[in-house]
């Protein structure tokens, strides 16, 4: 792939933004360029809009904006500020780009580029989709007119807050399930990627997540639960500073010894083989707004174990358990359990398995966005701004 050379940027009907992706690969920045590129593979008239370089067969354009972890302040400048400002520069910027007003569309997850979008609909003539997780709460989405919510929880939230809903619309996030098809054994794939430090017979437990401290994927929480369960290997990736996996191996190593396996800053193709090595993933967030780490284990028939948080439990559904994971014991009990039990294991990674591709398929989300793009233009075309 190249970096795109498209029409001009003017000339797609939806614009997909996000002011980290070419810089980022994560979160938002990932949402932004997977669905535009399956919506251009669709014939969907779409274009990418980001502040970084980026390698994408979708038509793809660059805004120079505030880089959030530019050298010269990440050191002086809180983390999130710098983020707003990005949001900010970014979206004032897009606004002069798309003053043609030529996408009727402008979707993003970002809120300050989705703010700044709104404000100045005037000036690009598009309409502002919002994807949220209710990070905010659902008050801020009084600020739309479309939003894309990423569970049917936080639709009921939006109702019970008395907001106006009816142009939400409930589009989880989708995963291409090809990637998480294992094509080498298990072992293989142990051998590759923790070496000769784990036996063959051994039961691998799968933990994801930013290994600093103040992270909210409390991954303390899942060393010290598996540490009870003496035949189970703990294997940890995420991202981390040396100084924070430093910390955690301090924090972690006496509690599981030889049994703990670390592996850090690993590239997004990599993690498929992470998932084909383990039997079962667990996840002790307490809330998120998705989690896309869970599709991908369920998509490699893993089975999952997360915290009883609403959203968390309907993306799990019958593809593993949710557990109170501030309760001492639980997670450890269920591992224990699930361990012992290699039918009742393998009928879970089965159901989990058909859950990715009932749910979270692109042949399933995909055609929601252009329903709900649909609806857009229909409504437009209803009620026409001056």
């Amino acid at each position: 792939m190249s970096s795109a050379t498209a029409p001009t940027a003017t000339s797609s009907t939806v614009a997909v933004a996000s002011s980290g992706l070419g810089w980022v690969r994560r979160g938002n920045e990932m949402w932004a360029q997977a669905t535009a590129e399956a919506l251009h593979r669709r014939k969907t008239s779409v274009a990418l809009f980001g502040s970084g370089p980026l390698a994408t067969d979708c038509p793809y354009r660059r805004i120079l904006t505030f880089r959030r972890e530019h050298p010269l302040w990440r050191n002086h400048v809180d983390w999130g500020r710098r983020y707003a400002w990005e949001q900010s520069l970014f979206a004032l910027a897009l606004s002069f780009r798309l003053r043609g007003g030529d996408s009727e569309v402008v979707h993003t997850g970002d809120p300050q580029v989705a703010w700044g979008m709104h404000r100045r609909r005037q000036r690009h003539r598009s309409t502002t989709v919002y994807k949220d997780g209710l990070l905010l709460g659902p008050d801020w989405n009084r600020h739309f007119d479309w939003v894309q919510v990423l569970a049917p929880h936080y639709l009921d939230a939006g109702k019970q807050a008395g907001l106006d809903t009816s142009r939400w619309r409930v589009i989880p996030h989708f995963i291409e399930l090809d990637r998480f098809q294992g094509r080498q054994s298990k072992a293989e794939i142990r051998a590759r990627l923790i070496g000769p430090n784990i036996p063959s017979n051994a039961k691998l437990v799968l933990a994801a997540g930013a290994l600093a401290g103040r992270s909210h994927k409390r991954l303390d929480w899942i060393v010290r639960e598996v540490a009870e369960v003496p035949n189970a290997h703990l294997l940890v990736v995420g991202q981390a500073e040396p100084a924070d996996e430093a910390a955690f191996e301090a924090m972690a190593r006496p509690l599981l010894k030889a049994r703990l396996h670390v592996r850090t800053n690993l590239l997004p193709e990599a993690m498929p083989a992470c998932f084909q090595a383990a039997d079962l993933f667990a996840h002790a967030a307490l809330q998120e707004p998705f989690g896309i780490v869970l599709i991908e284990a369920l998509a490699s028939g893993l089975p999952v174990l997360g915290h009883t948080f609403p959203v968390t439990r309907w993306i799990i559904g019958n593809g593993g358990a949710s557990l109170d994971m501030q309760a001492p014991g639980v997670l450890a009990s269920t591992i224990r359990d699930l361990l012992a039990s290699p039918g009742r294991l393998h009928s879970l990674g089965e159901a989990a398995r058909q859950r990715a591709r009932g749910e979270f398929s692109p042949e399933v989300i995909l055609p929601r966005y252009e329903a709900m793009y649909a609806d857009i233009r229909a409504w437009r075309q209803a009620y026409p701004r001056p």
